[in-house]
């Protein structure tokens, strides 16, 4: 920074500087990176065309990671705007420009507001001054803010302090202010960094963001398998070590569950303790998920592999394939590449390329991802899944956790670009399908679908069940699994 580096001395004998904590649950504040301050053609505008660039790449690091992304602008009503009752405008009267529905007060276009991003309407220079962000970052458990946006002098360095003012841990990105000129910019990141916030490079924003998207499990988690009536066996596929839970008994027939996509074994526990009577159950914590490694693919062939691992590793005889969501589609294409007694698929994605999306998002996965990383229980669960049993959604806040990030991400992906029905006209008989009958995922048409591709198959629709079959209807999902696999055996 252009400042005179002889104050250095003067501040660190006042016991300034100190570095602050980055904490594990961070949201990111753009500041005012409206039209009316990034682009010259306003009167309060500049070329900020690289902090802009700077900008999106926070943005798209902060959604990979699940972080909330909180953009805030200027608005004045129209009576504001002419009027004399915001004293602000009285000393600044080229700010009056920023009229709600202007073109000003919109959001630069090469940046881009999601639905999930927030936004924050704002009359003076601080973010928080007369806004609900301090209530919005504390219902978010936030404990670290990144900010950055425009102006350094201004709105950057009022939203920093009073950030700090709030409790929040501050970190101000360099690359990603803007100012009108150079010396306002570096005199504000100066006193920034002395008295408010570490003010960091994007490099290494962009590194703490990174290192954000790291799989975890509390004391709680782990006391959860203390409950589950099943043994830890591990195997080996390639380099990465799996985790099965074997529910026994040792001469039951196998039956290999493969759960979804967000669902580490354990979450499975309460379909397969009810099968132990018929079979043996053995609940895989899929790659990237539970206490199973990282892979670094995450596509059907992978996922086929870790299965004929599993089989193989821990000498499998003659086993059933019972895959439920994801699960379901990497146990349509093992069955096409090893002999089987048969296999149960429960509501499949059908979704492939040139079909109708996968009807969750990416967005929706990684914000529930978010919600876990930064700590979330079994209310906040209820209200994406309220039919679910208590237990199921205790587990679900306890165990989403560990799911890694980029597991999901190439999963979701694969839901598009991996064909389901490339593999299941070729999945052998005895093949038994399950579906919800209110399911978003396998649709009445989907059903037919499937059934005209592989007239062997036998299908069940769970009456009233959506795409969590289990979870929204256990007695009755459980009955029809129980029954197919009576079929098989």
């Amino acid at each position: 920074m252009a400042v005179d580096e002889s104050l250095d001395s003067v501040y660190d004998r006042a016991g300034f500087g100190a570095s602050v904590p980055r904490g594990s649950r961070p949201a990111l504040v753009v500041v005012d990176l409206t039209r009316g301050f990034t682009e010259p053609a306003f009167p309060s505008g500049a070329d900020l065309t690289a902090e802009v660039t700077a900008t999106t790449a926070l943005v798209a690091e902060a959604r990979r990671r699940g972080v909330p992304v909180i953009y805030t602008a200027i608005s004045y009503t129209p009576a504001e705007a002419d009027g004399d009752a915001v004293a602000w405008l009285r000393k600044a009267p080229g700010m009056r420009a920023l009229r709600e529905g202007s073109d000003a007060v919109a959001l630069d276009p090469r940046l881009e507001q999601r639905e999930g991003d927030h936004l924050i309407l704002k009359k003076g220079a601080s973010a928080f001054h007369g806004t609900s962000l301090a209530a919005l970052l504390t219902s978010l458990g936030t404990d670290t803010i990144v900010v950055c946006g425009a102006t350094t002098s201004g709105c950057v360095r009022a939203t920093a302090v009073d950030a700090v003012q709030s409790g929040f841990d501050t970190l101000v990105v360099r690359d990603a202010c803007g100012d009108r000129a150079a010396g306002p910019h570096d005199a504000a990141l100066f006193d920034l960094q002395a008295k408010y916030a570490d003010v960091v490079g994007l490099d290494e924003a962009l590194t703490y963001l990174a290192e954000l998207d790291r799989r975890t499990l509390g004391q709680p988690a782990l006391a959860d398998l203390g409950d589950v009536p099943a043994t830890s066996r591990w195997v080996t596929s390639g380099s990465v070590r799996l985790h099965v839970l074997d529910y026994g008994p040792a001469d039951g027939v196998p039956v290999l569950v493969l759960p979804g996509i967000t669902s580490p074994a354990v979450t499975m526990d309460f379909v397969a303790r009810e099968l132990t009577d018929l079979v043996r159950p053995l609940v895989l914590d899929v790659r990237g998920r539970g206490l199973s490694d990282d892979g670094t693919e995450y596509d059907l062939a992978s996922y086929a592999a870790d299965v004929d691992a599993v089989v193989d590793g821990l000498g499998l005889r003659d086993p059933i394939l019972f895959g439920h969501s994801m699960g379901a589609r990497i146990a349509a294409r093992a069955a096409t590449t090893r002999p089987l007694r048969g296999t149960v698929l429960a509501d499949p994605p059908l979704s492939g390329p040139g079909r109708a999306p996968y009807p969750t998002t990416l967005d929706a996965f990684l914000g529930q991802l978010g919600q876990a990383r930064r700590g979330t229980d079994a209310d906040e669960v209820a209200r994406s899944w309220p039919r679910w049993p208590r237990r199921e959604q205790e587990l679900r806040a306890r165990w989403l956790s560990s799911c890694a990030r980029d597991a999901i991400v190439a999963t979701h992906a694969g839901f598009e670009s991996e064909d389901f029905f490339d593999d299941w006209p070729k999945v052998p008989a005895p093949t038994y399908f399950l579906y919800g009958g209110a399911s978003p995922v396998v649709t009445a048409a989907g059903a037919a679908e499937a059934a005209e591709r592989n007239p062997s198959a036998e299908f069940v629709e769970i009456p009233d069940a959506g795409h969590m079959i289990f979870w929204d209807e256990p007695e009755a999902a459980l009955s029809a699994l129980r029954e197919a696999l009576r079929k098989l055996l």
